[in-house]
């Protein structure tokens, strides 16, 4: 659905497509499935360092997100400002899904 209006935005011409996006709603959407993979583990096997591992991994998905959107913008000074406000928006919606769905599933 993000990666639709992105690309629908840009078709009607409300904003200039980056010419990463494609990589950069992956690259948000992977390490997002990754992490929740995982902090779920967590969740079913250590309940009671849930809540410093979930902050753990808030900071890391950060870090990757910022060297992630460092060498875009690297490699596309002209297109910086769309990429990270395109990283920003899909970290955003990613991190709002990842949240709804930890509080929703039911540790077993």
């Amino acid at each position: 659905m993000l990666a639709l209006l992105t690309w629908a935005g840009a078709e009607w011409n409300w904003w200039p497509l980056p010419l990463f996006w494609k990589e950069i709603i992956f690259f948000v959407f992977f390490i997002t499935v990754v992490i929740g993979y995982n902090l779920i583990t967590i969740r079913r096997k250590q309940a009671q360092a849930f809540v410093q591992f979930y902050l753990l991994s808030i900071t890391l998905k950060l870090v990757a997100g910022l060297a992630f959107v460092f060498f875009i913008i690297w490699k596309t000074p002209e297109e910086a400002k769309g990429s990270a406000a395109l990283f920003i928006f899909s970290y955003l919606v990613f991190t709002m899904l990842e949240v709804v769905f930890l509080v929703r599933k039911e540790p077993q």
